[in-house]
């Protein structure tokens, strides 16, 4: 497979890379409406469909891309990139154009927490990568956070935005068919995307953390994307910003712990300097991600997201790309 990408030149690979995001975007709206659909025909209640299938499903893209990159693949930095140029793009582009399309409204009593939590835990994640490596243990206790938020949603419902999905249910054989469908087209689409993006990076010479948090970040917010401009067309703002907001914990501490519980990540980032290649850590990144979520805590308190300010994110995200292949010494 490595050298059947590598002889398909730029022109195969960026079709390779197209086609392996939409197998992504399918195979997660494919596990999710399945699964989710399967679970409602057991009984399962709406509200722990969303907190578990719905809410893992459309992080499935991230977590697969970023569990081949790191453990097949060892490239550890395009997972770290991944997870954190999705969460500056969840923000940046897919709530600043959401906004675009029509003003959000937000209820900031029902986010505040949420968002001041998803600072919380941006801030954990930086303290414990320090030391330059996400280890199996400061894995288990992203993973160990994230199943008491679980809990607390749980127990908190009204702090929950959900959409409720219209429309008669398939069989179960039929949703078995679509969760199995799904599962094989992620995979697949993963691992297409990771070799297609570590060749670009090898070819030409663009570090493996900059791929991670540019195509491979964008190719993998495309669930994301789609709901929240689905929630925009109509009109239910407080679906596109608690979908941002959970998208970017479950990115946080499903992915970056879970992954780095399976196999730790390294998060050093290989830049040349003087002719020399040395390790450093990449703080601006960091800290790009934790501004992109505080922002939202003013807009949370303006109760709105208008278009101005949707043009103010977009901006801010092209901002950033422009930082990653300029901006860097």
């Amino acid at each position: 497979m490595g050298n059947l990408i590598a002889s398909i030149g730029m022109g195969g690979n960026s079709i390779v890379i197209a086609f392996s995001a939409a197998l992504l975007f399918f195979g997660a709206e494919w596990l999710v409406r399945g699964g989710s659909q399967f679970a409602k025909q057991m009984g399962v209640k709406p509200l722990i469909v969303g907190l578990s299938i719905v809410a893992f499903g459309t992080s499935m893209p991230e977590f697969v891309v970023s569990l081949i990159a790191n453990v097949f693949e060892n490239s550890s930095t395009i997972a770290i990139g991944n997870i954190i140029g999705s969460n500056v793009t969840n923000i940046g582009l897919i709530l600043g154009v959401s906004g675009l399309i029509f003003p959000i409204t937000i209820h900031f009593k029902q986010t505040y927490k949420g968002l001041i939590f998803l600072f919380g835990i941006s801030l954990l994640l930086y303290g414990l990568s320090l030391d330059g490596s996400v280890s199996r243990i400061d894995g288990l206790i992203m993973v160990l956070v994230l199943v008491g938020y679980i809990f607390y949603l749980y127990r908190h419902p009204g702090e929950i935005p959900i959409e409720e999905t219209e429309g008669e249910f398939k069989s179960k054989a039929k949703n078995l068919q679509l969760v199995l469908a799904g599962s094989i087209a992620l995979s697949v689409g993963a691992w297409l995307f990771v070799k297609s993006a570590v060749w670009i990076a090898e070819e030409f010479d663009i570090p493996k953390m900059v791929i991670g948090l540019t195509i491979v970040a964008v190719g993998t917010s495309l669930p994301e994307l789609a709901t929240s401009l689905v929630a925009a067309f109509r009109k239910h703002g407080e679906i596109s910003v608690g979908n941002i907001i959970g998208s970017n914990i479950f990115n946080i501490l499903f992915i970056m712990g879970g992954v780095g519980f399976i196999k730790p990540l390294d998060v050093l980032e290989s830049r040349t300097i003087a002719g020399e290649v040395v390790k450093l850590f990449p703080h601006a990144q960091y800290i790009i991600m934790m501004m992109f979520g505080l922002v939202l805590i003013p807009l949370g308190l303006r109760h709105k997201i208008g278009r101005l300010t949707g043009t103010i994110l977009v901006l801010g995200y092209f901002g950033f790309y422009v930082y990653l292949f300029y901006g860097r010494s």
